[in-house]
């Protein structure tokens, strides 16, 4: 780690003498960038202009809203699916692939602390988010193998007027939620300072009938509790900025469990913390090229407690034999990424170039021999060709070397078409590798129930997960009469995955991590966007998506099993009166799964029945918009209890998603 430090600053102190010698030749200011997106791009700009096809979830719509944390700002999203744990959390899944293969970033930083391969989308807190890139598909070769089903890029809030600026939120849910956020910037010369902090409480709910309301031991929604702190640097160099982050975040989940059949009664808090540093240097250089380097240091530790419980007087005694220091495990990040790019509109060839370099080390009792490591080094880069001034291609290829697996080669081919100002096709090919996560490699985990003791280990043998990915995709854009316009985006997929890594049957009380043959998903979507005016905007869409994976044959189904989503939001907004008035809705088609059961060891066919969901927000504005009130509802149509379908390969759960209808009241004072 000594070594990295070292080559990091090495790295950055290059960069800024480079910028030192720069500057006194070309001293133009960069212009103000709006509308940009970054996420795999070799330059910031409009998303329009992008191979990539990205979507942009703007900070409007987060206030629009209400959300606190990504779970639910993603829950009514087109083509993905959020899947709750009452343990590991909150996952997602992009066109059928989830878990491991699909990348959060935090302003292209990967968040870590998988749990049974899931970030927990309830700990990611949206208090310093601008806005939230999402690109479906495979984004390997910009951000690694493990980004072969998607990409989720959090981008936080970089820029201020004023000289100084802040806001004080609360927010509170019916459901016994509370959410109390605060942020204040100095803004000197090209330089700011930002600190931001807060509080999320939420109590716990039973959605059970038959719940015990003095004494509740059955809540199928666990009660949690977050701090979290934000401190941002940002010094400003004509055309290059320096920007160091610092961000804190702990949670306490408390379980409370229910009766035995011998009457015994277990407790268990759960304590997840983060420290996330990232230092990055981003901006242009040589005129037309723009250099984004970062340095990350992240550290990640998750531990429980368990508390033995009285039946009678209800009165809890720590355990003595499941406590923090038998069961923590901490999860430590070091990564420089460094890219060099070129975009310019008006030359037939841009290219981007990079080196990523991380270090993963995992400690714990639940880890074989109490530590491993892995690390991966790789170069990667990429070409835009014009053939003509309106038709692109765009081939990239990424060599990765992994400690424990060695080299993996990673080609992607990108196409775009820009018939003319209304018209846009694009297309993707890529060729992905996953190598095998520190879990799955040196799992030792080992958890005793009456006079059984149960195994879940890793697998030192397993191989690479390979996959192919071929995404299409046709924007129509068209401005209308009266400031309307009109957008269509339908779309293809098609994903295929060789060895997909899952938990195997259980024998002999042991279970592992197995390569499972084949898993595959296809499917498309319509997106559409019609605004009337500048007060009206109607958006709608329709997918199907199919699922295979071998245990399809096991019960004689169809080779894919397909699941219809379909979504619909209004925005309406009152510019005299400062009133805003919007609808979220999304339906969610019937899913079939498969669980093996722990008991029987025999594989089951489960099916998630189908649901909706609908939201609704008013949003008013006061004192010259300097003070935001919103209220409204969230899942007007009262669902409850959906049980979530487990994984391929791992036992079946009662976890569900959706806890019935809630109201809320937020307001916001910005000074």
């Amino acid at each position: 780690m000594k070594l990295f430090i070292t080559f990091t600053g090495i790295v950055l102190s290059s960069f800024v003498s480079l910028f030192a010698q720069e500057q006194v030749i070309d001293s133009t200011k960069t212009e103000q960038l709006k509308e940009v997106i970054i996420t795999a791009q070799y330059t910031p700009q409009a998303e329009k202009n992008a191979v990539y096809k990205v979507k942009s979830i703007s900070s409007e719509t987060i206030e629009l809203k209400a959300a606190s944390n990504l779970r639910e700002l993603l829950q009514q999203e087109l083509n993905i699916d959020i899947a709750q744990n009452s343990v590991f959390g909150t996952s997602v899944e992009m066109q059928g692939v989830s878990k491991e293969n699909i990348k959060i970033l935090i302003d292209g930083v990967p968040v870590i602390g998988r749990l049974n391969g899931v970030i927990d989308l309830n700990q990611i807190n949206l208090a310093t988010i601008e806005r939230v890139e999402v690109i479906e598909g495979p984004v390997s070769v910009f951000y690694g193998t493990d980004a072969m089903g998607g990409v989720i890029n959090l981008i936080t809030k970089q820029n201020q007027e004023n000289t100084v600026d802040g806001s004080v939120s609360a927010y509170y849910e019916s459901i016994e939620a509370t959410n109390l956020t605060g942020d204040i910037g100095y803004k000197f010369d090209d330089h700011l300072i930002r600190i931001n902090g807060g509080y999320y409480q939420f109590n716990g709910l039973s959605t059970s009938d038959n719940s015990d309301i003095e004494n509740p031991r059955n809540l199928n929604w666990e009660e949690r509790q977050q701090y979290f702190g934000d401190f941002t640097f940002i010094a400003g160099f004509k055309d290059l900025k320096l920007r160091y982050n610092v961000n804190l975040n702990h949670e306490k989940l408390i379980s409370i469990g229910e009766p035995d059949r011998f009457g015994n009664i277990e407790d268990i808090d759960y304590f997840t913390r983060r420290i996330n540093n990232t230092l990055n240097l981003q901006g242009k250089i040589f005129k037309n090229k723009f250099i984004d380097v970062t340095a990350s240091y992240l550290d990640y530790q998750r531990y429980h407690n368990t508390y033995m419980v009285d039946p009678e007087t209800f009165e809890s005694t720590l355990s003595d034999t499941d406590i923090k220091d038998d069961n923590i495990v901490k999860y430590k990040y070091g990564g420089l990424k460094a890219q060099l790019g070129k975009s310019e509109k008006t030359d037939q060839l841009n290219y981007a170039v990079g080196f990523d370099y991380n270090d993963e080390t995992t400690e714990g009792e639940r880890i074989l021999d109490n530590k491993q490591s892995i690390e991966t080094i790789a170069i990667f880069g990429s070409l835009n060709y014009k053939i003509l001034e309106d038709y692109e291609i765009q081939p990239s290829a990424r060599y990765t070397y992994n400690s424990s697996y060695g080299s993996l080669f990673s080609p992607a081919l990108n196409l775009k078409a820009s018939v003319n100002n209304n018209n846009t096709l694009r297309f993707s090919y890529a060729r992905g590798f996953r190598a095998p996560s520190i879990k799955e490699l040196f799992l030792d985990f080992h958890i005793s129930a009456g006079p059984f003791t149960y195994i879940i280990s890793g697998n030192e043998d397993l191989e690479v997960e390979e996959s192919h990915s071929i995404n299409l995709y046709y924007t129509f854009r068209k401005e209308l009469k009266n400031e309307s316009s009109l957008t269509l985006e339908p779309s293809l997929f098609y994903n295929d995955i060789e060895n997909l890594i899952a938990l195997s049957e259980m024998v002999d009380f042991n279970r592992h991590y197995i390569n499972i043959d084949e898993f595959k998903s296809l499917g498309g979507k319509l997106d559409a966007s019609y605004k009337f005016n500048k007060a009206v905007t109607l958006r709608a869409g329709v997918s199907l998506i199919g699922r295979y994976n071998k245990f399809n044959e096991d019960f004689d189904t169809d080779e894919f099993l397909y699941t219809p989503e379909v979504t619909t939001s209004l925005n309406y907004e009152f510019k005299k009166t400062d009133l805003n008035f919007s609808v979220f809705y999304k339906y969610s088609g019937e899913r079939t799964g498969f669980y093996i059961d722990e008991d029987t060891d025999e594989l089951n066919k489960t099916t998630r029945d189908s649901f909706n969901n609908l939201d609704a927000t008013v949003l008013k504005a006061f004192l010259n918009k300097s003070l935001l009130v919103s209220i409204g509802a969230k899942n007007i149509l009262d669902v409850e209890d959906v049980e979530t379908l487990n994984e391929i390969g791992e036992a079946h759960s009662r976890d569900m998603q959706l806890w019935g209808r809630s109201f809320f009241i937020k307001t916001t004072f910005n000074f």
